[in-house]
């Protein structure tokens, strides 16, 4: 009899271990699913922050060129704002790095490490060397001031845009920000993979020139035109 008594004991127990494993086995399966399902996080508060401090993408002007060049720079709210400081292929515009090897080896137009591409998306990207240059040759450049700012107004056939005066930044250090413009282009040069393609300006003169890729400018997006 007390053996009986064992054998049933052993055999609850058993069941009790069965259903358990069971249980378990039910409730991961269901969450898997539930995962596989929905394999896309939920954007946290600091990137939700992160994305609104790039702002939101403005109009795109018709300059009567092969893009067509958004109205102000990203991190700005309006035309006359100099927006933020991006080393080359810094996609957060927080790198403050001297050292080339922080930054790309490779063009970045329309890639991963293009600001204009990732936060503001719709066709918008950084400009390619040949789409600055086209601006600087193919504009008519006017050296004004809006809302205090001083910078070019730049008119094509159509439209016109204007690039306000931003100043560079190397390291932490910021200078010339009240006389001179600095926009990156997305691309390398081809005689040093250390430099990259911009836009430089002041008053009286704007030019393309390259300048080693670790400081910081503005971006001014473009849109292709379709």
């Amino acid at each position: 009899m007390l053996h009986h008594k064992l054998i049933s004991k052993s055999h609850t127990a058993i069941l009790i271990l069965f259903f358990v494993a069971a249980l378990t086995y039910a409730t991961q399966h269901a969450l898997a699913s539930s995962n596989a399902n929905d394999d896309t996080p939920a954007p946290s508060s600091q990137d939700i922050a992160s994305l609104e401090s790039f702002g939101k993408p403005g109009e795109a002007i018709d300059l009567g060129l092969s893009v067509s060049w958004c109205e102000y720079n990203i991190g700005a709210s309006d035309p006359s704002d100099p927006g933020l400081f991006f080393g080359y292929g810094d996609l957060d515009g927080t790198e403050t790095s001297t050292s080339y090897a922080d930054y790309p080896s490779q063009d970045v137009v329309g890639t991963d490490r293009d600001p204009a591409y990732v936060y503001w998306g719709q066709g918008w990207r950084m400009p390619t060397k040949s789409e600055i240059q086209e601006l600087c040759n193919r504009c008519d450049w006017k050296w004004t001031q809006q809302n205090g700012i001083e910078g070019y107004l730049v008119k094509g056939r159509g439209g016109s845009i204007f690039l306000p005066v931003t100043g560079q930044r190397s390291g932490s250090v910021v200078s010339f920000d009240k006389t001179r413009g600095y926009y990156w282009a997305g691309e390398l040069t081809t005689k040093d993979r250390n430099y990259a393609a911009a836009i430089f300006f002041y008053k009286g003169n704007h030019m393309v020139k390259d300048y080693r890729k670790c400081y910081g400018f503005a971006i001014r997006p473009v849109k292709e035109d379709f």
